[in-house]
């Protein structure tokens, strides 16, 4: 290869880092927007909604984000893939990208709209019918807002794609619960749609980049959006499984308890996810690094970014995971009504599941990043297949209530912690880049230290156990400073970080 035809190398480690951290900081406090407007959005609806209205959105919600988070995730991450190997050619792989959701849009669209009395004859409530054809505006306007914001990933323009998920959250937020308040759920679906066509609109006169040329086509997002689509389908039933199941199993062995025991599991579903909901951050901010520095060819580059992405993510779910997990009983006693703690016991495995699931999350990021999209269908595809028969066997065998809630947050951390297993693996063969074994020692250490320090403390009290919660979570951070795994090097990348 000559000179002329090389190409261009990826910034060094250093300044990649610096990238990284700023876009984490932009997207890590859109995310916590996020998560904290999700959670109004639902405290909210169940105060304006009765509880038989409240059921009705969340079943059409839960099936129509199945279908629109695969759309989403696909449509960002493959716009951002081919932008980030060539910035000079974002404007040509941005109409290529709306090109091609102006037939899969439609498309989806179209099948919610038609589809809509087939899926409520399904789920057993004809009644949910109009539900699901105002909501068929949503990936369908969903799938064009996306490939705007592939384009600010793929540019690393950060501070423009947290923009837009705050914007979106804000104006979600109103418009459900406005117009819910005044429709019921058919207004809330109405307000949802509505927020999809706001924020398509502003992203596109935000984000619209001009053409460029060779024009790019279309055809060639097609076979890598496929993979990643496959992938986030997987991923979303990941997501999702363990519930639908828990009500299946829970009502052969008792009917008529099993609708408490599926409501008690989604409670402790909510918290446990938050360590993965944290995790998205980093995969955002990865992506376009990895795709770059694999278009690249530059293997080194390409270690350091895993090994260092591992690391962090290894980090950060295991604070959340602690503090979620110290002191699960007052932590569901604030969250929730005083019988929801029969799950107390539950949540820590399920906490430990889910923050697997983050990690999973963060390598499979990377591997399709760097274009390996049937690694991570497979990986998936293991996660809820070992999930799914565990569950099959663990829960019919105990009755409704805490052992059964054990039994199903059991099932689904086996199965996470195999597929974690798995992407270390994959990753080390592919890529040459997995989690340190001296962080992996060192945060093993720092957690059973906070974890023994938790035992000596009072247990009882919802304020007690937040003052445990904090402390534990204190003792290993200061561990892992104290047993190196803060050094120099990452004081100075947040220094850099932090200075702008």
């Amino acid at each position: 290869m000559s000179t002329a035809d090389a190409k261009p190398p990826v910034k060094p480690e250093a300044d990649a880092a610096v990238v990284a951290g700023r876009g984490a900081l932009f997207i890590g406090f859109a995310k916590i927007y996020f998560m904290v407007s999700g959670l109004i959005q639902q405290v909210g609806l169940n105060r304006v909604l009765g509880s038989v209205e409240y059921g009705a959105f969340g079943v059409v919600n839960s099936v129509i984000s199945i279908v629109n988070n695969t759309m989403v995730q696909a449509t960002v991450q493959s716009v951002s893939k081919f932008t980030a190997e060539d910035d000079a050619r974002a404007g040509a792989v941005q109409r290529a990208g709306l090109r091609m959701q102006a037939v899969l849009g439609t498309a989806v669209g179209l099948a919610f709209l038609a589809g809509a009395p087939l899926i409520a004859a399904f789920e057993k409530a004809p009644a949910y019918t109009p539900y699901f054809r105002i909501a068929a505006a949503i990936p369908f306007f969903y799938a064009f807002y996306t490939v705007f914001v592939g384009s600010a990933n793929g540019l690393r323009r950060f501070n423009i794609q947290a923009g837009f998920d705050i914007t979106f959250s804000t104006i979600k937020t109103v418009l459900l619960l406005g117009l819910g308040y005044l429709w019921a759920v058919k207004g809330a679906f109405f307000g949802f749609a509505l927020a999809a066509v706001v924020i398509f609109l502003i992203a596109a006169r935000k984000m619209r980049l001009p053409a460029t040329e060779p024009r790019f086509p279309a055809a060639r997002l097609v076979p890598y959006m496929t993979g990643v689509a496959l992938y986030a389908l997987l991923l979303n039933l990941a997501l999702l499984y363990d519930q639908p199941l828990l009500q299946h199993f829970a009502g052969v062995v008792d009917a008529a308890r099993a609708p408490i025991v599926a409501g008690h599991y989604f409670a402790l579903r909510t918290l446990a996810l938050l360590p993965y909901q944290a995790l998205i951050v980093i995969t955002f901010v990865i992506f376009p690094l990895v795709s770059q520095s694999t278009f690249a060819e530059d293997r080194a580059a390409t270690r350091a970014y895993v090994r260092q992405t591992m690391r962090y993510a290894l980090i950060l779910a295991s604070a959340m995971g602690l503090a979620l997990a110290a002191r699960p009983g007052a932590l569901l006693a604030i969250a929730y009504k005083p019988e929801y703690g029969v799950g107390a016991t539950a949540l820590p495995i399920l906490v430990a599941g889910e923050c697997c699931l983050g990690l999973i999350g963060v390598a499979c990021s990377i591997l399709n990043a760097a274009g390996r999209t049937g690694a991570t269908m497979s990986l998936m595809a293991v996660t809820v297949a070992v999930g799914a028969t565990a569950s099959a066997i663990l829960v019919p065998r105990t009755m409704p209530g805490a052992p059964m809630l054990v039994a199903a947050a059991s099932a689904t951390s086996l199965g996470m912690a195999a597929g974690l297993v798995g992407s270390i693996i994959v990753l080390r063969a592919r890529l040459g880049g997995g989690l340190p074994p001296a962080t992996v020692a060192r945060v093993a250490v720092s957690l059973a230290l906070a974890v023994l320090v938790g035992r000596f403390l009072p247990a009882h009290g919802k304020i007690l156990g937040l003052a445990t919660i904090a402390l534990v979570v204190v003792v290993y951070a200061v561990a892992l400073v104290a047993l190196g795994e803060f050094g120099a090097e990452d004081k100075a990348k947040l220094r850099r970080i932090l200075r702008r």
